[in-house]
């Protein structure tokens, strides 16, 4: 398979190339600049593995149901779980996140310029407003000289900010098992402000039984242009879900009696989540003049959660976060004889505040309260950056960042987690067509709170787990020629401590953490870009081998065993074309290679292949209509795979072939 996947990506594009050099378009890198690395670079130089998504020239058609649309054709990017919205989407980058029990883990999520996630490292995305998203830039890899804790990866989201010469938009998404998402969004100019309202309200009875959701989103964004040198953006969101029904995991036998079915206990324990989460935030820019500014933003949230889990004891959660912070960076740039150079310095201060209650789930029926804690999460990180281009063609970019966590509960002593993480790395232009580019860098996994929570030896915080840690080289080339991009990157991660969860027997459903000794990671990732008069083609394969070095549990040695919810290998194809009078089609094809279920390799995963097809016409001026279907080929797959579950309830069926359809007003 691998010597198949090899050619296709080699001679494919060349194929192609050779048959459109009369209607080439141009691919301009030059221009492409990346700012989530926090000194805005260009995408050719830059030492570091960077993808970018941009959809304000080009609309998303998906349906829209989850953020994995925004993510396709990303190189070392997997994402599960986009069906089971009281799980929430799991996205994993080179296998960082993809031990997560629910939500995203181990990856830092930006919005806006400001984080979306906590301290402790969880982040979720069900009060994103996926319908204002315009550009999202990932950076794959650790990173935790740039963001801190858990920046195994790092997806900076940006949503909608300059305004269109359209001012009202209507939008509707239908599609099947009822899912509709109806948003409208209003745009005011003024001289040198613009206010953008934006609200959506969707609803799914879902795949599978007792899987449906209801979400109202509504989300504003004020800019003001204060002056020639002051800049502000003030947003607000404000989520509310009422249900987020979860059907649980199923035995293999269950899945082939009805792929559609919920869990029993789950139906009978009522399981669903449901929540209430308030964002807001301001970002400032302060130019002292063309080569010094400082960018400052403050930020707090508030998240009521409240859930129904599979069982009785401490089976039912309700849990109110409030969250806020603080950051700045002064930026300062130098025009030397044979170099120019970028200096930053910077300071990010994160507080987090749990209030977590557990009472008995008496099926379906609150009983009384078996936990009751306050937990609290703070953190100081300060770091420095420089990157110094040469005239010789050579980049030089290193930095140091200095993190301090101090976690605590409200009848234990505190805890302190402390990190200095090293970055370096150096790119040179061979010519005006091919980069290189070597780089080193570090990243650091805390405990969060729900992990740390989850004693399994009673209340109180879980102090044998530790932190994970991870070192990261990587060694690159881009190509960029005409209407042709390449890029090879090869990457190897080693990691101590990292941190996996299990089941108990008493507690099925329920999720605990261990560290285990080591792991090692090693992958390839080659990605493609082909512009042609009519379209775009995008070709990405990931390559990867994650395995355990140290291992040992229950007096079984795991060690060279492979990491489970991780995928050996990652094909994607997009082709896009820009067909006559305003159409356009676009066909996407991702294969996805085996993975194991759990850590003792037992349960393998088989590989599946997903064709998505969508086309959209153009019906007037700034307006049109499209139409999709997911899984052309009708493929059996899973949604998800619930790592080391009690009694090998492992999957999560995904839909089978599914259509929608969805138009858009401007005006």
């Amino acid at each position: 398979m691998l010597g198949y996947i090899n050619k296709i990506f080699l001679v494919f594009p060349l194929f192609i190339f050779s048959n459109v050099q009369d209607s080439i378009q141009k691919i301009d890198l030059d221009n492409v600049i990346v700012k989530s690395t926090k000194i805005n670079s260009n995408k050719k130089e830059i030492p570091l593995s960077v993808s970018i998504k941009n959809f304000r020239d080009e609309k998303n058609y998906n349906s829209q149901s989850s953020f994995s649309d925004f993510t396709r054709n990303t190189p070392g990017l997997f994402t599960s779980s986009s069906n089971n919205f009281s799980q929430d989407l799991r996205i994993s980058i080179r296998g960082f996140g993809a031990r997560s029990a629910f939500g995203i883990r181990g990856i830092k999520l930006i919005v806006d310029g400001i984080p979306e996630t906590t301290p402790d490292g969880q982040s979720q995305l069900d009060n994103l407003p996926l319908g204002l998203v315009s550009s999202v830039e990932i950076l794959r890899g650790p990173n935790a000289n740039l963001y801190g804790n858990s920046s195994g990866g790092v997806i900076s989201i940006n949503t909608l900010t300059k305004s269109s010469e359209k001012h009202y938009r209507y939008s509707g998404i239908f599609g099947a098992y009822q899912y509709q998402s109806l948003q409208r969004t209003r745009i005011l100019d003024w001289n040198s402000s613009s206010l953008i309202i934006h609200y959506d309200k969707r609803r799914s009875n879902g795949y599978r039984d007792q899987s449906g959701y209801k979400s109202n989103i509504l989300n504003l964004k004020y800019i003001n242009d204060l002056d020639n040198k002051n800049k502000i953006v003030w947003q607000i969101n404000y989520t509310d879900s009422p249900y987020a029904y979860d059907a649980g995991g199923l035995k293999l036998s269950e899945v082939e009696n009805d792929r559609r079915q919920a869990r029993k206990n789950n139906i009978d324990y009522d399981t669903y989540e449901k929540v209430k989460h308030l964002k807001t935030g301001v970002s400032w820019n302060h130019k002292r003049n063309e080569n010094s500014f400082f960018d400052s933003y403050f930020f707090y949230q508030k998240r009521d959660f409240f859930t129904k889990l599979p069982f009785n004891f401490g089976g039912i959660i309700s849990l109110d976060r409030d969250y806020y912070g603080l950051g700045t960076k002064y930026t300062k740039r130098y025009a030397l004889d044979n170099r120019n150079r970028t200096l930053v310095l910077g300071l990010d201060y994160l507080n987090q505040s749990d209030d977590r209650k557990r009472y008995k789930n008496d099926l379906g029926v609150k009983g009384e309260i078996t936990f009751d804690q306050i937990e609290r999460f703070k953190s100081t990180g300060l770091y420095m950056l420089s990157q110094t281009s040469y005239d010789t063609g050579f980049l030089l970019r290193y930095g140091i960042r200095y993190d301090v966590n101090i976690i605590r509960t409200d009848s234990s002593s505190s805890i302190m987690l402390d990190k200095l993480n090293p970055s370096i790395g150096l790119s040179y232009k061979v010519n005006s067509n091919d980069n290189i580019f070597f780089s080193f860098g570090t990243s650091f996994e805390t405990p969060t709170l729900n992990e740390l929570s989850n004693n399994p030896n009673g209340e109180g915080l879980n102090e044998n787990l530790k932190s994970s840690s991870s070192l990261n080289y990587e060694i690159g080339w881009r190509k960029a020629v005409s209407n042709l991009t390449l890029e090879a990157i090869a990457y190897v991660i080693s990691s101590e401590n990292e941190i996996l969860p299990y089941e108990l027997e008493q507690f099925p459903g329920k999720n605990f953490y261990q560290n285990v000794g080591s792991t090692s990671r090693y992958g390839l990732e080659l990605n493609s870009q082909l512009s042609f008069k009519g379209g775009r083609i995008n070709l990405s394969y990931t390559l990867s081998k994650n395995k355990f070095e140290d291992f040992i549990i229950d007096n079984n040695n795991l060690a060279d065993n492979l990491i489970p919810g991780i995928p050996s290998q990652m094909l994607d194809l997009d082709l896009i074309f820009k067909l006559s009078r305003g159409r356009s089609l676009i066909i996407s094809n991702r294969l996805i290679g085996e993975r194991y279920a759990d850590n003792a390799n037992e349960t393998l995963i088989s590989s599946y292949n997903l064709l998505n097809i969508k086309y959209s016409k153009e019906i007037f001026k700034k307006s049109e209509i499209f139409l999709g279907v997911n899984n052309a080929f009708n493929q059996e797959y899973f949604d998800n795979i619930r790592i080391n579950a009690f009694g090998k309830r492992y999957y999560e069926p995904a839909p089978k072939r599914n259509f929608y359809f969805g138009i858009n007003l401007s005006f």
